[in-house]
């Protein structure tokens, strides 16, 4: 079963405000973009003639596919990038410990469904891309999941790096990676297929990027996705980086205009146009250093682009410049991001992709859809932050047992109101002790309500601490499931066909968010 929301009935979107105006085709959004969610053919007509460095693309991506363990479908498709009338879908992250959260391997999984779509309806080769954004040394992003708990609490693991602030791609598989693996089985409460997922997740090599692109690679063996860090198509990017140094003034400048024009529509820039549309470059340690002197560097950036790398707003210039794009899977930040970067696509004659909304959904079992029903709850309730412990178990108590505690707390002010003048009179002083006296015994009274609710909605089947473990399931610490639960949560407790069955329910363009409810695996 399936509920789609829209996005503009989500909490956690109201933020956003380009986001929700693009997927709702407000034109004033859509102006900051070469092209619609759904304008391919005209995306495809712009790459048909555009000069990819195909022959070296595609030799890239097979040395650093084939060393991973690709399966022969992904090999066919990086051959297939080769040819002119071969085109891709892309959507990237960072490399997440497990994966990252759900939303990761759902970004991937609409990038595949979309390259399929596309297939059929252009009549031309499109391939599945995944872009792991290696190069990023947010390390606080990276090195946690979570994880249910036995009690129904949402735990963390995580694990430290005493080089942080490299990138990620120099992280090793060391023994604190390890451990944070073992501490996430050990903690999490664990599904019926664990034991399959605990063995496709298992550290791997001696190289922290290599373990997840592998990871990727055997989950989706089938359905032919290519992997890439940023560093396979570096090579290949010596006239964009050259450009971008030369001309960093002018994109400085683009970013600017760009930047007002979203504050004059009501909408909120993401880049900073002082600092983006810059290249780093690497000091000896590794470390990346934002380039100092643009003009200055622009000759060896032309020669030795492997030298440099990307920040947020030329990073989906190189994917652009290197790969015949047709679309990105996006999210939501993401696509606010792409919002600021048409001029910059067209200062360089790269074309835009279309900016496709990723698919996003929350995951029930029907057993906890079930529990929520009786506690007279839909899943949209939690989801838009309205469901409140205290209140859903009162509601679920006769009305005839409330008003006896109504009467009681009645009764104690009642009883006690003789009493305040006659202490007024006394000392005006002791009308602080009576009414102390009175909130005292208010608490009594309550503190009795409470467990009374307690025992009674207890033989009638029904617990605060299982109304809690739904809520956290469904909004765990108070985000979106998919931000917080990694896919191998999902994986272990509704089987190795989890994504599968995500794509026989899924509406294509349906540009929402989806409430799913799926039969859990049983031990």
């Amino acid at each position: 079963m399936i509920d789609l929301i829209q996005w503009n009935k989500v909490p956690a979107m109201a933020g956003n405000r380009l986001f929700l105006d693009y997927v709702d085709g407000q034109q004033r959004a859509l102006a900051y973009y070469t092209q619609g969610p759904r304008d391919f053919y005209a995306a495809l007509e712009a790459r048909r003639n555009h000069p990819y460095p195909r022959a070296g693309l595609a030799q890239c991506l097979a040395e650093y596919n084939q060393r991973l363990g690709a399966s022969p479908q992904t090999m066919e498709n990086i051959a297939a990038l080769a040819r002119p009338d071969a085109f891709c879908v892309v959507g990237g992250q960072q490399a997440g410990f497990m994966g990252g959260p759900a939303y990761v391997a759902y970004k991937i999984d609409c990038t595949i469904q979309l390259a399929r779509r596309l297939a059929d309806t252009l009549g031309v080769t499109v391939v599945p891309v995944f872009w792991l954004a290696s190069e990023d040394h947010d390390f606080g992003e990276i090195n946690h999941a979570h994880v249910v708990q036995p009690d129904g609490e949402i735990g963390r693991v995580s694990f430290d790096w005493n080089e942080k602030g490299r990138p990620i791609a120099d992280l090793s598989i060391t023994d604190a990676v390890r451990e944070a693996v073992a501490a996430y089985w050990r903690t999490g409460r664990p599904g019926p297929d664990a034991d399959r997922v605990r063995s496709l997740t298992e550290p791997r090599g001696s190289r922290y990027c290599d373990w997840l692109a592998a990871l990727w690679l055997q989950l989706f063996a089938q359905d032919g996705l290519v992997v890439l860090e940023p560093a396979t198509v570096r090579p290949l990017a010596g006239e964009l980086f050259s450009s971008a140094l030369s001309q960093r003034d002018k994109i400085g400048s683009q970013l600017k205009a760009v930047a007002e024009r979203l504050t004059v529509d009501g909408y909120t820039p993401l880049l900073d146009p002082e600092t983006a549309g810059t290249l780093y470059t690497f000091e000896a340690d590794g470390r990346r250093v934002r380039v100092s002197d643009p003009v200055a560097a622009a000759s060896e950036a032309a020669t030795h682009p492997e030298r440099f790398s990307t920040d947020a707003a030329l990073r989906p210039l190189l994917a652009d410049s290197t790969l015949p794009v047709l679309a990105s899977t996006l999210g939501a930040g993401e696509l606010a991001y792409q919002g600021m970067l048409r001029p910059l696509y067209e200062q360089f004659g790269i074309p835009q992709p279309v900016c496709y909304p990723r698919a996003s959904y929350t995951i029930l079992s029907a057993a906890e859809q079930e529990r929520l029903a009786a506690y007279g709850l839909h899943p949209l309730d939690v989801l838009s932050h309205e469901v409140e412990i205290d209140s859903t178990m009162r509601r679920l108590m006769p009305a005839a047992e409330l008003e006896r505690f109504a009467r009681a707390r009645e009764g104690v002010g009642e009883a006690l109101n003789p009493l305040r003048g006659y202490l007024e009179e006394l000392d005006p002083n002791l009308v602080k002790s009576w009414e102390q006296g009175l909130a005292s015994a208010v608490r009594n009274i309550d503190k009795m309500e409470e467990r009374a609710i307690n025992v009674t909605l207890s033989r009638g089947g029904y617990s605060r601490r299982e109304l809690q473990a739904l809520r956290n399931m469904m909004l765990p610490r108070g985000r979106l499931q998919e931000r917080v639960l990694p896919v191998t949560h999902m994986l272990q407790h509704y089987g190795m066909g989890f994504l599968s069955q995500l794509r026989a329910v899924g509406e294509p363009e349906a540009f929402g968010h989806a409430i799913v409810t799926l039969e859990e695996l049983h031990a």
